[in-house]
């Protein structure tokens, strides 16, 4: 509970669909008469065709069950039986109430549409209305039990009717267009047509009459077509699909019925919705229409909407991807498409030196809000989920439900988006996975993005700099010089070399070790970096052999004193004495200068020092 308002929790799967976003409208109106809110947690891909370990599929992690106060889940439009079982054992640990639609589990209470029967209804009317003794069945997937079970009625109801079955009565659609259009020119080959298509349901049966219509054969005058469960498109079809309509405003009656039992205490219970048989023009029976004409403006809208949105979300994916920080990507966000929109990210997406996106098990931490449509803030907010969003109460009051959808890329979920529209209209509601899947991609593509960089810079810093120093290395100068000669304004400058060498380094390692020795190199690399001025280029030649290159005015006795001075403080601290023998070169710097000739100067004064240290006769 939240806010004295009952939460309830539906689990559900394409909130866009006619017949879902009909049932959600009805439900949540049911519910807000109740003082009841409802929280959908969406998928946009179906299940069935990716897998149970899909990335979407965490978006019911993050159901808040301990502030829910009943859950419904859509088995049949989730399709995976592991992923609902999952959710009825996160519910039983807090002894939430369960609603399962259209499925069959232990323990919770379920409200089905009778397909049994109500797809008997079909081919009763089909048989026995209208005399059919040839009938076929295009069934779905070899390996639905619902296909199975519409398998079982056919073969019941025309034995019942004295026909004999045998297997040339029945093909298989996979529920779906271009299968069931395969399915269909098969039947075309045979010598003779069935009197009827019995299809499975009503997306087949349309691209059945579509396949036959543009071969020439007459539906219903050749053969007759049927369909199953009601969608919206049966109606709106030429011939309009006689079918079964699985009401989905009944549904919501039913279900929100249920939730009152449930909530008043009432064991698990039990209900069976009987589908209407949907008599049409694909049968022989009279025209039946929805509202045609809103159904058009409805898809018009959709489609010229569409049009425009792909721009906006192409440019969206793009900023995202390209950005430098995160701050600049989503600060491209503010626009009518994401005018009702909250985005949360998990932490560890940020960590550079674990890739979130390549490496298993990166530990999850926190959570950060990178967009708030709410708020003026353009940037990372840390995301309290106990508060679910920091706008509740506000969202609230309005009355619509809250839309999860969880963001995806590469097979990972990196976060999740909540859309709080104040109003009902699935013109919004379509736009969600288009949203979803952009944010997700240019998300994802940041981050991947970022990585490339982090580890290209770490590349590069692996290829100019040693890695006991920190100084250049002797390639990576010479690169830089070379980029100094092209610069004009560098022609004619002063242009000073110091030369350093390690006094000793033999005599530390071996009384010492050579981690006292590693550790003097760098010292006096340190040393010789601190007193150079800002912009010199310091560099390990080799060994213990260091150089600064340094452009314009510079006092080169200033240089060299100020590295005995940091060297002699850095040897107290060591318990053990680090000296450099230094030279220094002064010349002047141009394009065509022998740099090596100057170098070797600078050595030759290093060296003179070296010669007077080992004489005694100090420096």
């Amino acid at each position: 509970m939240i806010n004295g308002k009952k939460i309830i929790a539906l689990c559900a799967y394409r909130v866009y669909d006619s017949q879902v976003f009909s049932f959600i409208s009805k439900l949540n109106k049911l519910l807000c008469a109740q003082d009841c809110y409802l929280f959908i947690y969406a998928l946009n891909a179906e299940i069935g065709n990716s897998g149970d370990n899909m990335a979407e599929v965490a978006v019911f992690d993050i159901i808040p069950y301990d502030k829910i106060d009943a859950i419904i889940i859509m088995d049949e439009k989730i399709k995976s039986r592991q992923t609902v079982e999952n959710i009825i054992l996160k519910s039983r640990a807090f002894n939430i109430p369960t609603i399962v639609i259209d499925g069959e589990y232990e323990g919770v209470s379920l409200v089905r549409f009778d397909y049994a029967k109500g797809f008997e209804q079909v081919v009763r009317h089909v048989i026995e209305h209208h005399n059919v003794r040839r009938p076929h069945l295009m069934a779905g997937k070899r390996s639905s039990e619902y296909s199975n079970e519409r398998i079982e009625v056919f073969k019941k109801v025309i034995a019942e009717n004295g026909i004999a079955y045998d297997d040339s009565m029945l093909s298989y659609g996979n529920f779906w267009s271009i299968p069931s259009r395969a399915a269909a020119k098969e039947l075309l080959k045979r010598d003779q047509l069935p009197e009827a298509v019995i299809c499975a349901n009503d997306i087949m049966a349309i691209n059945v009459c579509d396949v036959f219509r543009k071969a020439g054969v007459n539906v219903p005058e050749d053969v007759i077509i049927t369909g199953f469960d009601g969608m919206d498109e049966a109606f709106w079809a030429s011939p309009g699909i006689t079918t079964a309509k699985c009401d989905s405003k009944e549904l919501a009656k039913e279900i929100f019925d249920v939730l009152k039992q449930l909530l008043s205490g009432a064991e698990n219970v039990d209900r069976w919705i009987m589908p209407t048989l949907m008599t049409n023009d694909s049968c022989g029976c009279p025209r039946r229409n929805l509202d045609l004409l809103t159904a058009i403006d409805g898809l018009n809208n959709r489609f010229y909407h569409h049009q425009d949105d792909i721009h906006i979300m192409l440019f969206l994916i793009s900023k995202i991807m390209s950005a430098e920080s995160i701050e600049e990507g989503v600060s491209n966000l503010r626009n009518a498409l994401t005018e009702h929109l909250l985005c949360v990210v998990d932490d560890a997406c940020f960590d550079l030196e674990n890739n979130y996106l390549l490496e298993e098990n990166v530990p999850h931490g926190s959570m950060s809000i990178i967009y708030d449509s709410y708020s003026d803030v353009d940037g990372v907010v840390p995301y309290n989920p106990d508060t679910i969003h920091p706008h509740l109460d506000e969202i609230m009051k309005k009355g619509y439900p809250l839309i999860f959808n969880c963001l995806e890329y590469m097979d990972k979920s990196p976060g999740f988006v909540c859309y709080s529209f104040p109003r009902m209209d699935n013109l919004d509601y379509s736009k969600t996975p288009s949203i979803t899947n952009s944010l997700g991609m240019g998300f994802g593509g940041y981050v991947s993005m970022k990585n490339q960089r982090y580890l290209r810079s770490k590349l590069q810093k692996m290829y100019q700099y040693d890695a006991l120093t920190g100084l250049y290395n002797r390639l990576a100068f010479r690169s830089k010089v070379d980029i100094l000669r092209e610069d004009p304004l560098n022609e004619g400058k002063e242009l000073t070399i110091v030369m350093g060498d390690l006094n000793g380094l033999k005599q530390i390692n071996d009384s010492l070790g050579h981690m006292a020795g590693d550790k003097a190199i760098a010292t006096a690399a340190k040393a010789l970096k601190c007193a150079c001025p800002p912009g010199s280029l310091c560099v390990r030649l080799g060994g213990d052999e260091l150089l600064a290159f340094i452009i314009g005015d510079c006092d080169a006795r200033a240089v060299i004193d100020g590295i005995i001075d940091i060297l002699d403080e850095e040897s107290r601290k060591l318990g053990y004495t680090v000296s450099l023998s230094v030279g220094a070169r002064t010349a002047v710097f141009s394009k065509d200068m022998d740099l090596d000739s100057i170098i070797d100067q600078a050595d030759a004064q290093m060296y003179e020092m070296k010669r007077r240290l080992k004489e005694g006769h100090g420096s």
